[in-house]
């Protein structure tokens, strides 16, 4: 890997933490030049971030301004939240017609994987394991605009996620999440598509009843 994208990947992953953290929070202005001082690197690979970050949907550029965090909605986030839910069923459903028994077995050890760390790296691990998961799910799938679709829309609901952390349920919540990922992956293995439905279902209203609410709070 070359020394410029490690360092763009460096400023990437500080600066989407900042924002996860709360450090950064939305309508806040973006400084490269700030952020380039505090990791003691040029602007260049700060700035080739923060187009990837613009490219997510994290930050957005207003005209005679400069760069700032995104504030979405909680429409917009609703919005969000209802479009991954129709994308995670259908991701879902073809795991279910096209997985094989390894796929399978592959799952299930994420799930278990996940399930035997302590709980203070469950809390600190789960946002990017429970990616990792939904994105294998898609992989599985074989649709390459699948997948596309899916590492955006979960990418993007990052903004979404961080609230859990503000959540005083923040570990129950995991529990819930991981063990509908358990439950779901059962219904993928029996291919019982209306449990599919249901269990997904469950699971993006899991999301709205807490991290929506903890941007209310």
């Amino acid at each position: 890997m070359k020394e410029n994208t490690v360092l763009t990947e460096n400023a990437y992953n500080y600066i989407l933490d900042q924002i996860l953290e709360g450090n950064i929070r939305s309508g806040d202005r973006i400084r490269e030049d700030i952020i380039a001082e505090e990791l003691g690197m040029s602007r260049t690979p700060v700035r080739e971030a923060v187009n990837q970050l613009s490219q997510n949907g994290f930050i957005h550029y207003v005209k005679r301004k400069g760069l700032y965090c995104v504030k979405l909605s909680r429409e917009e986030m609703t919005d969000l939240l209802e479009l991954r839910q129709v994308l995670e069923e259908y991701s879902y459903i073809k795991c279910a017609e096209r997985a094989s028994k390894a796929d399978i077995a592959e799952l299930y050890a994420m799930i278990n994987n996940f399930q035997a760390m302590p709980k203070e790296e469950k809390m600190s691990r789960h946002i990017k394991c429970d990616i990792r998961f939904h994105i294998r799910i898609a992989e599985i799938s074989n649709s390459q605009r699948l997948i596309k679709y899916i590492n955006e829309i979960e990418t993007l609901l990052l903004i979404v996620r961080k609230n859990l952390k503000n959540s005083n349920r923040e570990y129950e919540v995991i529990e819930l999440s991981w063990d509908l990922h358990y439950r779901l992956i059962k219904a993928v293995e029996a291919g019982d598509k209306q449990l599919i439905r249901e269990l997904n279902h469950e699971h993006v209203k899991l999301m709205q009843d807490t991290q929506l609410r903890s941007e209310e709070d």
